[in-house]
C-alpha cells in the first residue's frame, strides 16, 4: 500500500474557529476517532463530565500511561526502547475551562486502585510492626513492607521521589496548578529537579542520584506519567527561553482551551452523581485500569505492516515540515511528537487488552497527534506571546458576542470577574479600536444604564 493510499485512508484533522476578537480554537472531534475501548471511555467521560472534551483526552491519555507502567515498551532498535509515558498539560482560564473537573474524572481509577494499594499496605505494615515488636523467632526472617505507589505525591522532593522511583514500576503525578509546581522547580534547591524530569522522560536503562548525606540511589529504567493543569500566565511566568525550546517543556502535549463549549449543555452539579451510571454512553473504565495495572511482566509491543507505514509516512512528512520551517521555537516539541505519535497507538491498543497496533491505532495516534501540533503552534506563536491585558480584551469581546452582541455594564463585570478600574481600562482600549461602541440605554424602570456593542 503506497504513502499517499495511507494518508488518504482518513481525513486531516480541520481546526474550528471560535471569534471572539479573532481567536481560534484547536478542537478535536471524537467522531473522526475509529471503535475502540479508549473512544468509548473517552465518549463516556464527555458525557458526565463538563470539561472540554480535549481535556478528558489528554487527562485520559496520561492517566491510562501513568497505569501502563514501565514493563510496556517499543522495542526500536538494540539501543532504543519507546516507553508509553506522557507528560502532559492542560491550559485554560481559571473557573470556565473546567481543568480541575477534567482531572478529577480521568484519575478516579488510578485513586480507586491506589487506595485499595495503600489499605493493602497498612495492614502489612502493622502485621509486621505486630512481630517486630514479638518475640517471636519468625521476626529475624521479616521482610518490612514496601508500599506500592500510583498515584506519586506531587509536593515530594526530588530526593523522595527518587526513593518511589527506585521501587515503583509505574505510576502519575498530578499537579492541579502546575504553575506552582514550576515554581517550586525554579527555586534553587530544586535546580536540579527539572534536569531529572527532562532526563527520565526517555526512561533510560539507569539513573543513578548522587547524595551528600545518603548511600546513592540507583533508579533502573525511571518511569512517571506528569498531568498538570494552569492558565497560561503561570506558565509563562515560571518558564524560561530554554524551557520552551528545548528540554523540559519540549517533552510535554499541550492541549488549550480558552473558551467554553458552547455546544456541550450544561450539566448542575446536583445531576452529575445521577449521569454517572445512566449516562447512555455508559461505560465501565474499571477493567481496563485493572488490567493495565496488573501487568507485570515485559511486553514488547509490535506494529502491523500497514501501521509501521503509515507512522513512517507521518515521521517523514513532520520531519519535511520541520526542515522546510526550521522554526527554532518548535523544532524540540515537533521531532518529540513522532514519538509521540507512536506511544498514543499503543496506549489504544492496550486499553482493547492487545499488544499488536493495528492500522486504527496508528491512524487514531496520528489524528491525535495533529491535534497536538497545532496546541504547539497556538502555545509558541500566540498564547506565550500575549500579554494578560491582551487576553482580557478578548475575554471582553466573547462574552459581548455570546450575549447577542450587546451587554450591560454591570453584567460585563459580573461574567468577567472584573475590577471595575481594569474594564475601564479595556473598554477605552476597545473602544479606541472601534471594535466596541458604548451605548446608553433605559431600562424598564426608566432608568439610564451603561451598555457595550459589538461594532
Amino acid at each position: 500500500m503506497d504513502t499517499q493510499t495511507l494518508r488518504n485512508k482518513f481525513e486531516s484533522l480541520p481546526v474550528r474557529i471560535i471569534s471572539p476578537g479573532g481567536e481560534s480554537e484547536n478542537l478535536f472531534d471524537i467522531a473522526k476517532l475509529s471503535d475502540s475501548n479508549f473512544k468509548k471511555l473517552i465518549t463516556y467521560y464527555d458525557s458526565i463530565s463538563i470539561s472540554p472534551i480535549e481535556f478528558l483526552i489528554t487527562g485520559t491519555l496520561t492517566a491510562l500511561s501513568g497505569a501502563i507502567g514501565k514493563q510496556v515498551y517499543f522495542d526500536i532498535t538494540d539501543s532504543l526502547r519507546i516507553y508509553l509515558n506522557v507528560y502532559a498539560v492542560i491550559i485554560g482560564m481559571s473557573s470556565i475551562s473546567k481543568k480541575t473537573t477534567a482531572i478529577n474524572t480521568v484519575k478516579k481509577e488510578m485513586e480507586r486502585i491506589s487506595n485499595t494499594d495503600y489499605n493493602e499496605f497498612k495492614k502489612e505494615l502493622q502485621e509486621y510492626q505486630r512481630i517486630k515488636e514479638s518475640n517471636k523467632q519468625e521476626k529475624a526472617e521479616l521482610s518490612e513492607p514496601i508500599r506500592n505507589y500510583l498515584l506519586l505525591p506531587s509536593d515530594s522532593t526530588i530526593e523522595a521521589l527518587t526513593d518511589i522511583l527506585s521501587k515503583s514500576k509505574r505510576g502519575l503525578i498530578v499537579h492541579s496548578e502546575f504553575g506552582g509546581f514550576l515554581q517550586q522547580l525554579n527555586r534553587s534547591y530544586s535546580g536540579d529537579s527539572k534536569a531529572f524530569l527532562t532526563s527520565i522522560f526517555d526512561v533510560p536503562e539507569s539513573y543513578e542520584i548522587s547524595r551528600a548525606t545518603k548511600q546513592n540511589v540507583l533508579i533502573e529504567r525511571p518511569y512517571v506519567s506528569i498531568l498538570g493543569a494552569s492558565v497560561i500566565d503561570w506558565i509563562k511566568e515560571n518558564s524560561s527561553p530554554s524551557d520552551l525550546r528545548s528540554g523540559f517543556f519540549a517533552r510535554f502535549l499541550f492541549s488549550i482551551r480558552n473558551k467554553p463549549d458552547l455546544n456541550k449543555k450544561h450539566i448542575p452539579l446536583l445531576k452529575l452523581k445521577e449521569l454517572t451510571s445512566r449516562s447512555e454512553y455508559y461505560f465501565n473504565p474499571r477493567p481496563i485500569f485493572d488490567y493495565l495495572v496488573s501487568i507485570n511482566t515485559p511486553i514488547e509491543l509490535s506494529i502491523d505492516q500497514t501501521a509501521a507505514e503509515l507512522h513512517m509516512s507521518y515521521d517523514n512528512d513532520s520531519y519535511r515540515e520541520m526542515i522546510e520551517s526550521l522554526n527554532e521555537n518548535e523544532l524540540s516539541f515537533k521531532a518529540r511528537l513522532v514519538i509521540y505519535c507512536l506511544k498514543i497507538a499503543g496506549i489504544i491498543a492496550l486499553t482493547d487488552q492487545r499488544t499488536n497496533v493495528s492500522f486504527n491505532d496508528m491512524k487514531d495516534a496520528v489524528l491525535l497527534t495533529d491535534y497536538y501540533k497545532k496546541n504547539v503552534e497556538k502555545l509558541l506563536n500566540d498564547e506565550m506571546n500575549q500579554t494578560e491585558f491582551n487576553r482580557s480584551e478578548k475575554k471582553v469581546l466573547y462574552l459581548i458576542r455570546t450575549n447577542g452582541g450587546n451587554l450591560q455594564h454591570s453584567k460585563l463585570l459580573q461574567l468577567g470577574n472584573f475590577k471595575t478600574k481594569e474594564l475601564t481600562e479595556i473598554i477605552s482600549n476597545l473602544t479606541e479600536k472601534e471594535l466596541i461602541e458604548i451605548r446608553s440605554e433605559k431600562t424598564k424602570y426608566n432608568k439610564l444604564v451603561k451598555f457595550y456593542h459589538l461594532k
